[in-house]
């Protein structure tokens, strides 16, 4: 990651982002899990550089066309990243990077590592280069897994505590939306 990348992610949004990652809790459901990882993927892209780009592909959750680079993004707004005291915890809970389906057996082909990892916790948000999830990454059961140390990261955010809860009821509108597409049929 370049200086400029680096300078580039600190100056996204990141209050509104975590608070809307935050806000996010009727979508903690099993069946609709996976929709709050796409609603803070679209947050991170409105409340970004303006020049960052969802592309929601496999391996890649963004295109940056601005530095020619793909940047895949990871949410785990279950824990924190920092300690009681604001300090990065030592321990930085592990990123499921892919399900291999069964086609990642001994080795992590880079080719299906994007050039920036940015993970997301529910008090701040990290960046991980390319080279060390490459080269870090463990293979686990069916799918890769990186557990990155504290001198391995960008700190983008800082420690950014919820300020403002927002009503989002996305796990209404889902289902709406579903019966709606259904009553046409």
């Amino acid at each position: 990651m370049t200086p400029a990348i680096i300078t580039s992610l600190k100056s996204f949004d990141w209050q509104k982002i975590l608070d809307y990652g935050n806000s996010l809790a009727d979508l903690n459901d099993a069946q609709l899990r996976f929709i709050k990882g796409l609603a803070v993927e679209q947050a991170v892209e409105a409340f970004g550089d303006g020049d960052l780009e969802y592309v929601g592909e496999k391996h890649r959750d963004y295109e940056w066309p601005k530095y020619d680079i793909d940047v895949e993004l990871k949410t785990i707004f279950s824990q924190g990243m920092y300690d009681a005291k604001g300090n990065v915890k030592k321990n930085l809970p592990g990123i499921k990077l892919n399900n291999s389906m069964g086609t990642n057996k001994s080795a992590l082909d880079p080719n299906n590592i994007a050039d920036v990892l940015v993970v997301v916790h529910r008090d701040g948000a990290y960046a991980v280069s390319k080279d060390i999830v490459v080269a870090q990454a463990k293979h686990l059961g069916d799918g890769w897994e990186l557990r990155p140390s504290t001198s391995d990261i960008v700190e983008l955010s800082g420690r950014t505590l919820t300020k403002n809860k927002y009503n989002t009821n996305i796990s209404t509108a889902v289902k709406n939306a579903i019966k709606e597409s259904l009553s046409g049929l």
